[in-house]
């Protein structure tokens, strides 16, 4: 019964003072909000540590390697690179020689799958941590009791960790760029960096972290455990490996109107996921009485 009068003070605490008055977005205790929690996250060495290696695993060591690869090892004579591959490149690639055709193919078609890859993970973990990992550590018992808003809260964390991987994603992909940049001096690369990285690096990767941060925030409810929550980066990233899988058979091209297309999509299912997320974000399913897990 003690939760439950901890809950009832709570959203007392949470209603407005004046009937159909309306919250801003974000006010300038929202912010403070923000910058804290995106504070404590960073704070955090394992979150820290995950969040610095996995960009720099997908962007430089993934493109070190194959670049490396593909020069180094010997090319038999009068290979060629499959012509469904080159349809997929630049006009430009069709008189490359072999190399640099298939390094041409790799920063084409699947550079961008690898960096997808980064605002996903990112979102995904630091949204693991803000929400599962607090309500385990009973972090979220202490402000949901205090005279903050619920809905703050939830906006707050949602805001925090979709900005922590936007800035992670954008410094990933000056590091790739850089990255690209050097292997071209060193293996004659080509720098394939036009309008669809555009497209994909200022539309759908801040779209892709927002519904990530949102989709866990959706799922609090539904796991006990933050390995449960991390679990869910499987599920995110499935939908953009298949997507680029299809680019491959030829069935489609995934160009800066297509991305511009699904990152528009994407944003609508983030204010429908938002709204949702937001409204289960409730004090009687987030405190749990001492002892109420997972049932067996």
């Amino acid at each position: 019964m003690a939760i439950r009068e901890r809950t009832a003070r709570a959203q007392r605490a949470a209603k407005p003072e004046k009937r159909g008055e309306k919250r801003k977005l974000l006010s300038s205790g929202d912010l403070l909000l923000v910058r804290k929690d995106m504070a404590e996250l960073w704070a955090r060495r394992g979150l820290r540590a995950l969040l610095m290696l996995l960009p720099v695993t997908l962007v430089v060591l993934v493109p070190i390697v194959y670049f490396s690869a593909i020069s180094l090892l010997p090319a038999a004579p009068g290979a060629q690179v499959p012509q469904r591959i080159l349809s997929l490149l630049p006009p430009g690639a069709a008189g490359m020689e072999y190399r640099l055709a298939w390094q041409a193919a790799f920063q084409e078609l699947l550079c961008p799958l690898l960096f997808l890859c980064v605002p996903i993970l990112t979102a995904a973990a630091s949204a693991s941590c803000a929400f599962v990992t607090e309500r385990e550590t009973g972090t979220f018992e202490t402000l949901l009791l205090t005279s903050l808003d619920v809905k703050a809260v939830f906006n707050a964390k949602v805001t925090g960790c979709t900005i922590l991987s936007v800035l992670i994603s954008g410094a990933s992909f000056l590091l790739f760029g850089i990255t690209l940049m050097i292997a071209g001096l060193f293996t004659g690369a080509p720098l394939l960096l036009n309008l669809d990285w555009l497209v994909l690096v200022l539309l759908l990767a801040p779209v892709l972290s927002l519904f990530s941060v949102v989709f866990v925030g959706l799922i609090l409810n539904r796991v006990h455990s933050t390995a449960e929550s991390l679990q869910t980066m499987g599920y995110l990233i499935l939908p953009v490996v298949v997507l680029y899988l299809v680019q491959l058979t030829g069935a489609l091209r995934l160009n800066a109107l297509v991305l511009a297309v699904v990152a528009l999509g994407l944003a609508i299912a983030d204010v429908v996921l938002f709204n949702a997320a937001s409204r289960g974000f409730t004090p009687e399913r987030l405190l749990r009485e001492e002892g109420d897990g997972p049932s067996n």
